[in-house]
Order: structure tokens, then sequence, then C-alpha cells
């Protein structure tokens, strides 16, 4: 590294030769020994001529011998001394040097920097050189910022040097001249300093423009170098710049950029636009016409590349920004102008279209604003705005887009759409006057498009929706009608009812009962006419789609306080159970109320739920929609109030269907009905389910709920009576779970009631109705638990766990709510908890996948639902942890069990339970000290899960707990303990490092974690035959070696077991485990077949000969030669049989034609297995 570029790091307080020679006293390179070396030579003179060493000292020795030694020094020479100098001269302090030796110094840089100017001269380097401008910069810095006279010859130096053709010279230029004109402040000297930059602009821009000239042909490659240096150095020092100055430069750069020199364009936009940054709004509206103009021509010219018409559009958009911000009306000329030459590229390849549109988009939203155009409280259009410049700039910009889709016979790209989409939400409620065109076109488009699958129509899609939010459907339904052509039955703009769908907000029912109601009640009309069935389908299917337009309109319209009884008076008579209307009402109740109720809430969550449901759509468009959909708290208070009128009609008519419909369409009632609850009366509310139980056939003479125990089950029909009064109550308890959120004290009770009797009276039936609705009554009602807890204790001690999935799902759901109100409860003791978490526990440990995923569940839910609270909730949850954790020194083995595989739950949904728990992991670890195999195995499979989560630098502090808790179980191959423990320790090597594994565990388990080691590095195979690591006495050895001798024999027979009669009792098909043999041979299938084909080109059957040949010879090989055995001896021990040869195959004649020769019945069945 060169040592001047680390000047900042020596300092003045001490000696720079020592700080030298410390830093680069031991290099070898010779720039460093040569720079010591002056360093050192300098020290001597200072010493020799008693003077103090400080920077000042070394400086003036530095000058003084380039000074007198210049013409007899070489380049070497002067290379180490400019470097020692700029070392030193940032060191001197100004008030050290004297102004004469400052001049002095200058004159003596300049000298030989002027040598390195003149052509044929110098010879310096480029280190040099940048050393000795380095130097030059600082010594201004010193002189005298009135006199220009001082600071003159050095800085025209430095100015020649800006534009030098060595990079590394010309920025250390440019930095010291950017520098000086901070330091120069609006001094004399500045004046003169800015009229030497603007000289050397001057001429450089003649140079340019002569270059620019097509017909030169003389212009040299410096030469072009030399103009963008100078254009370089004018861009920083701007801002430094007098006023009078930066005009004439600006002048100088508009005249360049009128002669379309492309080598220089963008080096101009940056000053031009540096300019225009600094200047004042009069001096740039002097300008703006001629600058705006030039641009325009620039952009409009065919020679123009793309990208720097993409730069000369930023440079006029900013022009336009400052000009419309200081409220000069010029902006309106120009605007259509840049708009109408940048429209062209959104045609262009991405690159450059991208770039376009987002510079269209930002001028849009800037300068058009729809508020200009609207009077009133009600933002009614403003006829006189209508003929303001500022709509004429509109429509100007408008006609850009129209001609643009008008004259070409492409469908429009995504950049033009996209434009589009936000101008129209920018023009509002005008947009109707000045873009029907545009709007008729994209029509035409989405006609086409629509019967073509080769167009994607989503940013259509988008652009026309863009204009519903922002005309509204009313505009756009009479700019383009939806009707049905009673002579060919044709739906005309059908493609425009899923953009409706999709886009209305904000509009209002008063519009869609005149207008769409009609047309969908006449096309159902029509069909009743028709005898086709086709066209009687294809109307019916049109009149759904209109109806399907109701939730639309019900998104946040704007008349609900003045039409929610007469929309409730035309659709209640629709509620039938076989129409294809409710689907559709009921969504529509749903928006209308919880839309209000949402605004009521918070002023957030409506926009937050819009933006969620538009996502996926442009940003713009998607701020608009949440704009448009939202309700103030007045208004939905007002709304509210107006629905709540209305909602006994709604509830009687929906409750009327709701008995008549099958339980699979119950869900579509239920949210409409438990919506519209949470808005009515509660004493409303419980007449209204009192008479449903009435219709139910569930209460007595005065009206009170009858019990079931009043049924007899002795017998099969008293037993069908008895499923018959549970259906119903099923029945009242669905319905009854929509009336939860409005109901009070008195029908929560009621309901209480007729779930307890459904549990405590039957064996399964009902259950998941009975639990559903006591989850919702704790959910909704905290005061319940506080005062039925004991009750739901009680009652959920004498229901039997059920048996099937769904009843014990449900149950656990209950279980969840019930438990997270238990432990927040005031119960010290947590009692009612430990009753719920007992059932959980064993649940885990069920015999069915089904019941056991059940169980994780419903912890995981507990877990994030006290997690994810409170401070108060998150208590609980770490009590919630710690009474799992008491069941690990429960007595049953079992429950143990049951408990770790709950906490490995809890770990694996959040790892930081183990940090914010201490007492955790070491608890569970602890079991393994237990002998109990189902115990160890969850304790094992535990720590797989934990240490497979935790981070690495948390798994130290329980590496060694860890380590010696599962090593003692590494020499046991029961149960798969040995490989659970090669997997766990693995995961440590990996996350810890092997030598951190090795540094915690005991001596004796050394070998095996040197065999895992090395397996995990592919360096060496591993069997598990007890080597690796014997216990400490002989005894246990033998026994481990007669252990595995027993296995290792066990395995080898049952190995030999499989032969071709034993896979014959396998289903057809059925995949051979031991040899991955299917019926089709090895290989399997077709790519056994193909490849038999493409080698032998022959028939299945000898390729069956080959390979049934081959596996009698493997078999006899792995028997040692011996021949099998067969049949027993007189003494009941089993004989060897006459294979002749030792264990080579005897090749036998074949038998003759109807006679079966030895292992013929074998062979045939290989063959058929085979």
């Amino acid at each position: 590294m060169d040592p001047q570029d680390n000047s900042n790091a020596f300092n003045d307080s001490s000696d720079i030769c020592q700080q030298l020679l410390q830093r680069y006293g031991k290099s070898s390179a010779p720039q460093h020994r040569h720079l010591c070396a002056i360093a050192a030579a300098t020290r001597s003179i200072i010493q020799a001529e008693s003077l103090p060493i400080t920077p000042f000292s070394y400086f003036a020795a530095t000058i003084s011998t380039i000074s007198n030694s210049q013409d007899s020094l070489d380049p070497q020479a002067l290379s180490g001394l400019s470097s020692f100098l700029s070392i030193v001269l940032p060191l001197v302090h100004n008030e050290d040097v004297s102004s004469d030796k400052v001049a002095e110094a200058i004159e003596v840089l300049v000298g030989l920097l002027e040598k390195e100017t003149v052509e044929g001269e110098g010879g310096l380097g480029t280190s040099t050189v940048r050393a000795f401008v380095k130097c030059l910069g600082v010594l201004i810095g010193f002189c005298d910022k009135e006199d220009w006279d001082s600071v003159k010859v050095g800085f025209e130096m430095l100015v020649k040097f800006a534009i030098d053709k060595r990079p590394k010279v010309r920025k250390c230029a440019h930095d010291y001249i950017l520098t000086l004109f901070k330091s120069f402040g609006s001094s004399s000297v500045a004046k003169r300093a800015g009229e030497r930059i603007y000289s050397l602009i001057k001429g450089n821009i003649a140079l340019a423009m002569k270059l620019s000239d097509p017909k030169e042909t003389s212009g040299s490659k410096d030469e072009h170098q030399e103009v963008l240096h100078s254009l370089n150095i004018l861009k920083p020092v701007i801002p430094y710049l007098r006023v009078k100055d930066n005009e004439k430069v600006l002048a100088q750069l508009v005249e360049l950029m009128r002669s379309q020199s492309s080598s220089f364009t963008r080096h101009i936009f940056d000053n031009i636009g540096a300019i225009l940054d600094v200047s004042k709004i009069e001096i740039i509206l002097l300008e703006a016409d001629t600058i705006i103009k030039a641009l325009i021509s620039y952009m409009l010219s065919a020679e123009t590349p793309a990208d720097n018409v993409l730069f000369a559009a930023t440079l006029a958009k900013g022009i336009i920004d400052k000009l419309h911000d200081d409220g000069m009306s010029a902006w309106v000329a120009y605007l259509p102008l840049v708009v109408g030459s940048l429209s062209g590229l959104l045609t262009r390849p991405e690159n450059i279209a991208l770039p376009a549109s987002n510079i269209l988009k930002e001028m849009i939203n800037a300068h058009i604003d729809v508020k200009k155009f609207l009077t009133g409280k009600k933002q009614a259009v403003d006829d006189e705005a209508l003929s303001s410049s500022e709509f004429e700039t509109v429509k100007a910009i408008c006609s850009v887009f129209e001609n643009m889709l008008l004259s070409s016979s492409e469908y429009p790209n995504d950049h033009i759409l996209a434009v589009l989409s936000v101008m129209f939400l920018k023009l509002g409620d005008v947009l109707d006057f000045c873009a029907k065109d545009i709007i008729l076109k994209l029509a035409d488009w989405m006609i086409v498009a629509s019967g073509d699958a080769a167009y994607d129509t989503k940013n259509l899609q988008e652009c026309i929706g863009s204009a519903v939010i922002a005309m509204g459907p009313e505009k756009l339904l009479a700019l383009l009608p939806i009707s049905l052509n009673t002579k060919d039955y044709s739906f005309s703009n059908s493609w425009l009812v899923p953009v409706l769908n999709k886009y209305i907000c904000g509009s209002s029912l008063e519009f869609f009962m005149k207008h769409v109601v009609p047309l969908a009640v006449s096309f159902e009309q029509t069909s009743c006419k028709v005898k086709k069935s086709v066209i009687r389908e294809e109307l019916l299917a049109y009149a759904r789609e209109c109806w399907g337009l109701l939730p639309a309109f019900c998104r946040c319209p704007s008349d609900v306080h003045k039409n929610a009884q007469a929309l409730t008076t035309l659709l209640i008579p629709f509620l039938k159970e076989d129409s294809f209307v409710l689907e559709d009402i009921s969504a529509a109740l749903q928006e209308l109320v919880n839309k209000n109720k949402n605004a009521l809430a918070s002023d957030n969550f409506s926009g937050e739920h819009i933006v969620h449901q538009t996502e996926n759509e442009n940003l713009d468009l998607a701020l608009e929609f949440k704009r448009k959909c939202s309700y103030s708290k007045k208004s939905s208070s007002k709304n509210i109030k107006a629905l709540a009128s209305c909602s006994e009609e709604w509830l009687r008519a929906l409750i009327n269907v709701f008995f008549k419909a099958s339980p699979a369409n119950y869900q579509q009632f239920k949210e409409a009905i438990g919506c519209l609850t949470s808005i009515t009366d509660s004493s409303l509310t419980q007449r209204i389910f009192t008479s449903s139980m009435e219709r139910a056939g569930i209460t007595n003479e005065i009206g009170e709920y009858k019990k079931l125990g009043l049924h007899s089950t002795d017998n099969k029909e008293n037993n069908s009576t008895l499923l018959g009064e549970v259906a119903k109550r099923c029945i009242i308890l669905e319905l009854g779970s929509c009336f939860i959120e409005g109901s009070g004290e008195d029908l929560i009770k009621v309901l209480f009631g007729i779930a307890r009797d459904v549990l405590e009276t039957t064996h399964g039936a009902g259950h998941i109705e009975a639990y559903h609705i006591l989850s919702r009554i704790l959910e909704k009602h905290s005061w319940f638990y506080s005062s039925h807890a004991e009750q739901l204790m009680d009652l959920l001690a004498r229901v039997k766990p059920p048996t099937d999935t769904k009843t014990l799902t449900s149950r656990f759901a209950f279980y969840k709510t019930l438990l997270i109100d238990a432990l927040q409860g005031n119960d010290e003791e947590n009692t009612q908890a430990f009753l719920i978490l007992n059932e959980i526990i064993l649940a885990l440990k069920d015999s069915t996948e089904e019941g056991r995923k059940t169980a994780y569940d419903a912890l995981i839910g507990v877990c994030s639902s006290l997690r994810n609270s409170s401070s108060a909730k998150s208590e609980s949850y770490k009590m919630f942890v710690d009474m799992i954790i008491a069941y690990l020194s429960g007595s049953s083995p079992h429950i143990k069990s049951g408990a770790v595989s709950a906490l490995s739950v809890l770990v694996y949904s959040d790892v930081n339970t183990c940090l914010s728990v201490p007492d955790l992991v070491p608890s569970v670890l602890t079991l393994l000290q237990s002998k109990d195999v189902e115990v160890t195995k969850a304790v094992l499979g535990f720590v797989k899960v934990f240490v497979s989560s935790i981070q690495a630098n948390d798994l130290h502090n329980f590496l060694s707990d860890i380590v010696n808790g599962v090593l003692p179980w590494s020499s046991v191959s029961r149960h798969h303990f040995r490989s659970k423990v090669t997997v766990i320790v693995e995961i440590l090597m990996r996350k810890c490092g092997v030598a951190a594994v090795k540094s915690v565990a005991a001596e004796k388990y050394k070998n095996f974690l040197k065999t895992v080691s090395e397996n995990r590095h592919g360096k060496s195979s591993f069997k598990e035959d007890g080597s690796a690591e014997m216990e400490s006495t002989p005894s246990d050895s033998r026994r481990q070696h007669k252990r595995k001798d027993r296995e290792s024999s066990d395995s080898f027979k049952e190995k030999n077991s499989r032969g071709p009669h034993k896979r014959m009792k396998r289903k057809e098909g059925e995949k051979d485990s031991s040899t991955n043999f299917t019926k089709k041979g090895f290989m399997g299938g077709k790519a056994r077949n193909s490849e038999m084909k493409r080698k032998n080109n022959t028939t299945d059957e000898p390729y069956r000969k080959l390979v049934n040949r081959t596996k009698e010879f493997g078999r006899r090989k792995q028997e040692g030669g011996k021949t099998p055995l067969q049949k027993r001896d007189n003494g009941g021990k089993l004989k060897r049989g006459g294979f002749p040869g030792k264990g080579k195959i005897d090749r036998q004649k074949r038998p003759a034609d109807g006679i079966r020769g030895a292992g013929a019945n074998r062979r045939q069945k290989t063959n058929k297995n085979s």
C-alpha cells in the first residue's frame, strides 16, 4: 500500500521518523525502505542544525532539499521525497507556517509540476505527481483567502491537473479544488476561482461543439477525454459558484446539448440538473422553456439512444416538479409534451419501458389532482374547473394515450396498462369526461382477449378495475352496459361482471336494486320461456352472475342507512332452501355488518383487510381501494342502527331456511346469523332463540328446555327415539353457536344446559356440537369460566374421552380454551389445569396416529396462545411448562414418556422455551438414568429435536450434560438406541465441532466418537459390533459379544429365510424390503423391461432364468460352499444333502419332457415370483 494513502494514521505528537520506522521498518518493499531512509536522513539534518523534531521542521527540511537539488534528483529520489512530504505536510499547523514560506514552497512544487505538464520533460511517476498535487492543495489552504495573488499560481496548477489523463492524479486535484471552494466562502477569491472554472468549461465546450460536428474528423481521443474531465470537475463545484457563473455555464451546457453530442450527453444532463438544484425559481423560469424544448427535441430525435432519453426525461421531470412546487403555471404547458415524448418508450424492451413507465407514473401522481375539478361537500364536478388550463392539460395527456392505443394494432403491454391504471385512479370522478375512448378501446381488447387463451388479461382487468374504482360502477355501466339480446339471447359485456365483482367499492345499494336486480330477474324470466336447455342454462348462469354482484355492492356502500330496510324487503322473498341466491345474500350481510363493526372497533382494521384482499395488485390500486372502502365512525354508527332495525326480519327468515337445510349447508347461514345477532339486542335474540327451541320440539309446556334423561334406552325403538331427540339438540346447538356473541347471561346458561345434557346422556352422539358451543362460550364470554369452573370440570370428569378423531379434536379444542382460562385463574395449585393436561399427555401415547396428532395440535395451540399474548400470559406459559415438567417425577413410565413427548412438541414449536425455563433440559436428561425403554426412547427423541432446533451458540451451554447423558446408551443396539445416539452425536459435531464434543466426553467413549466422526466425513465404514467402545468389565464385554452374536445369527437366519418360497406369500406387486424386488424382477417394472430388451433383445423368460441362477449361486456362496440343509436324520438333526463339488453347481442333465426333476417345484415358484 502507498504510504501516502495512510497519512491519516500518523499524528503530530511524536516523531514522524520514529512512526515510519515502527510501521515500515521491517518491510522489504523498496519504497518503504527508501521512505524510512529519507525520514532518517531528514531527521539527521534537523538534529545537526539543533532544530526541534516537529512536523514543520521535517517540512522545511524536505522543501529545502527539493528546492536545492531538484535538478540533480532522479525520479526515484523525488518519489520518496514526495511521499514523505505528503505525510508530513497535513500534520503541520497553519499558524506554524509563514506566508513567505508557503509562497516559496508553492513555487517549488509548481516548478516541478510545470515540467511534468510540458511535453517531453518531467517523467515523474503517477504516485509522485499525485503526492505533489496533494501537497500543493494543502499549501494553498495555508494561503490568505482574501488574496488571489497568493492563491492564483497554485490553483491554476490544480485546475490543469484536474483534467490530467491519470485517474488518481485527477481525483486528487478534484478533491482539493472542492475543498478550496468550500474554504473560500463568499470572498473575492471565490469569485476569481469561479471565473477560472468557467473559462475552463467555456473553452472545453467550444472544443466539444467542434468535436460534435459530423464533418469534423480531426478530433483526437485525448481531446474528447479532456472535455469529459472538465465536465466532471464542474458538477461538485456548482453549489459554490456565483449565480452569474452558473447562468453562463447553464447557457453553455444548453448550447452543447442542442448539438446532440451523444458522447457528452450524460455529463451535460448531470451538470444541468446540479445547476437547477441550486438555482432560484426565477433563474429556472427564465431558462425552462429553452431547456424543456431542447430536451423534448433531443428525446424525439430518432438517433437518440433510449437510455439517454430516460436521462433527459428525468431532467425534464425535475424542471416540471420545481415549477409546480413553486406555484408557477408554466408546468401546465410542458407536462403533455414530456408525457408524449416518453410514451413511445413504453413499447421498447423491458430495460427501457420499465423506467419510462415509472417516470410517467411519478409525474401523473405529482401533477394531476382531481380535487381541483370538484366542488362542494358532495364533491360534484365543477363545470368551470373543466374549462381550466389544468384540465386541458389532463385532456392532452389522455389524448396521448388514446392516440397510442388507436394507432396500434398490438395488445397493450403491461407498462401501458400500469400507467393508464395510475391515471384512471388520479382522475377519479372526472374520468368519464376525458378518457371515454380509452376505456372503450380497452373494452374492445378485453372482448378479443376473452375469446383467446393466448392473451393474459390479468393486467388489463386491473386497469379496467382501476376505472371501476375511480368512476364507480354506475358511470362505467352507462358506458359499457350489460344487457340481454332477445334475438339470440347473448349477454353483452359479460366479461365485465368478474371485474365489477372484484373492484366495486363504495357504490350504492339503490343502484343495485334498481338496475342489477331487474336485469337478473329478466334473465330468470326469459329462461322460463326458452325451450332449448342449453340456452336456458346459459340464461340462468347469467342470472347467477348478476346476483353474484350483491356482495360487491355491499362492500362499503354509501347509502346503507337510507336503503337497509328497502334491501331487506327486496331480498327476504329470495330466501328459499333451494335458491342459488342464498350464498350471495349471506356474504352480503356479512360485508354490511362486519365492515361497519370493524370501523367502530378500529380505524385501521378495515384498511388492512382490504390491502390483504388486493395484495397481488399494484400498490396504487390497493391504496385507492382501501381509501374508498372505509367508513368514518359516525357513518358506521348510523349504518349499524339501520341494520339492527332490520335484524329481526333477517334472523327469522334465515333461521327458517336453516331448519329446512341439510347440515352440509349450515355454514353459509351460521356466519350470517352470527354477525346479525352481534348487533341485535340481547333480549330480542333470546326470544328468537327460544322460539327456535320450541320449533325444534325440545321444550316443555311452559317453554323450558326438556332434558334427554326422560327417555329410556331399554330397546332399539327407545334408542332410536333418543337419537332423534339428540339430533334435534344438535341442530339447536349448531344454531346456538351463532347466537353466542350477541347473547345475554340467561341465554348462555340455557345453551350450557343443553350442551351438558347431551354430554351426560349420550355416548358420543352430539358431542362434537356440544364441545364446540362450550368453546365458543368460553371464547366470547370471559365471565363464564369464573362462575362455572367447577361445573365444567365435573362435567368433563363424568364424560368418557371419545375414541373417534373428530370428537376428540372438538374436545381438545374446548380443552385449549379451558386450559388457558385455568392457567390464568386464581387456582394456585392449578388442579383444574392438571386434570386437563393429564388427558392431553395420555393422548400423546395413543395407539393411533390421528389421536397423537390431535393431542400435538392441542398442545401447540395452547403454547402459541399463551406465548404470543401479553406479559401476564407469558407468565402463564412458563407455569404451563413447569406443569409438564412436574410429570417427569411421576411413577408411571407411560406418563413420563408422554410428558417428554409433550416437551418435545413445545421445543419444536419454540426452542427458546429451553432458554426461558432453565430446568427443562436437565430435568429431561435425568431420565436417561432410568432403565425403562419407553422413557429412554422418548428422551432420546427429545434430545434429537432439541439439538436440531437450537442455535449452535446456545447449544454449547448444554453440550456437557447432553453428551454425558446420551453416550452411555451408545453401547445398546436394541430398540435402535445406538443409532439414535449416533444421530444426536453427529448433529452435535456439526454444530459445536468434533473437538468440543470430545472434550466433554468420558475417555471410554472416545473410540465411539472417533468412529462417528470418521463415518461423518466418509473416512471409514461404521459397524455396530461393539468394538468401538467396550465397557469396563470383562463380563460386560463377553455378554455384549454373546448378545451381538445372537443378534447377528438371528439377522442372518432371517435374511436367508427370505427365499423365493417366502416371497410367494406376499401380495401381488408387494415390494420385498430385503431384496428390493417386485413382481417384475429387480429394477422394477418398465425400467427392467426396457433394460432387458436393450441388452438381450429377447423375451422375459431367458432373463428370469439368468436371474434365478444368479440368486441360487449367491445363496450357496453365502453358505460357505456347504450343501443346503434338507431333511432330518433319525436323531432329529438336520443333515446335508448330496450336492457334489463343495458348493459348485452340479450341471445335471435336463429331465425329459413330462418328468419333473429335483428342484423343479422351487424353480417354478422362483420364476413366478421373480
